[in-house]
């Protein structure tokens, strides 16, 4: 991503290699920031809803309204958002942590102008660093959130540890899913986690692969109806993305509907989707939640598993 000469800053740390901050940012000393970039956890109960691709031709939709959006691949099972967005990365956060890459190495950009950094197994190894490693990375990150507009994060599915540790430290949650039974009892499980555990109770709700408007209604008032009953959590409907033989082909592809096919219907909405996300950010404005706080969080993990 970026060819421009490293500051090595020399710190006692475990690992042999020195970490590296981009010289770039030196540049940008005595220049008035930018706002934080926000970051939005995209989660889901359980896996097969649709979580990555909702991520991928969101963050190309928001490229398209030019906005500057870093993507990050936070599923440490099953790491693929870098394919669906077409970047081969030759290193990830496991080896800026090994002290083997600088940041700026490990982010790549996409043909649609995307940040990407790429998914890394290992990250539980967060939680070993020294202060001084945790200094580097935080001190990277926060003149790296100045850089970009918006931040999404793909977690992994599910209630793990690490899955709920991630989510909850965004600034907010899009949670996705689908008409499935399974779906939508996951769905309502990963909302009470991160109510008890967390004590979260700000979800926006994605009906992804729903028929029409109606079904997704019916999909948001299923859930809603069921999380303010049993847990008095209030969940706001976001948006939803219609069932669409083009979006499948364009994932047997590896392919975005978005960048490869702008006149699908489920494109459609993944535009519509973009904008309405930028207007409803502009109009709920959370402290939380910005990439240095995500990282933070990261780090000061007690417990991050796979």
């Amino acid at each position: 991503m970026c060819e421009s000469t490293y500051l090595e800053i020399q710190l006692p740390l475990s690992s042999s290699a020195p970490i590296a901050v981009p010289a770039r940012h030196a540049s940008r000393a005595g220049v008035k920031p930018r706002r934080a970039a926000p970051v939005f956890a995209v989660t889901s109960g359980k896996g097969g809803v649709g979580k990555t691709n909702v991520v991928a031709n969101l963050a190309i939709a928001l490229s398209h309204l030019n906005q500057r959006v870093l993507a990050i691949d936070a599923d440490l099972g099953l790491a693929n958002l870098d394919l669906l967005l077409g970047v081969r990365p030759t290193f990830t956060l496991a080896d800026f942590f090994a002290g083997k890459a600088a940041l700026d190495e490990i982010i790549l950009t996409n043909q649609d102008g995307i940040w990407v950094m790429p998914g890394a197994n290992g990250v539980q190894a967060i939680t070993s660093l020294s202060a001084e490693q945790k200094a580097a990375l935080l001190t990277e990150l926060d003149l790296l959130t100045h850089e970009m507009d918006l931040v999404l994060v793909d977690t992994g599915s599910g209630i793990s540890d690490a899955v709920t540790y991630f989510t909850s430290a965004a600034q907010e949650i899009i949670l996705v899913v689908t008409p499935e039974p399974a779906a939508l009892t996951a769905a309502y499980a990963l909302v009470k986690v991160l109510l008890s555990q967390y004590r979260e109770r700000r979800f926006w709700v994605l009906a992804n692969n729903v028929s029409d408007g109606e079904d997704a209604r019916h999909l948001f008032n299923t859930l809603s109806r069921t999380a303010l009953r049993f847990l008095n959590v209030s969940l706001d409907f976001l948006d939803w993305i219609p069932r669409d033989p083009r979006l499948l082909s364009a994932v047997a592809r590896a392919q975005t509907v978005v960048g490869s096919d702008a006149s699908a219907p489920s494109a459609r909405a993944f535009a519509g989707l973009a904008e309405k996300l930028l207007q409803r950010t502009a109009e709920r404005v959370k402290v939380k939640g910005n990439l240095q706080f995500f990282f933070r969080r990261m780090v000061e993990a007690g417990k991050v598993q796979r």
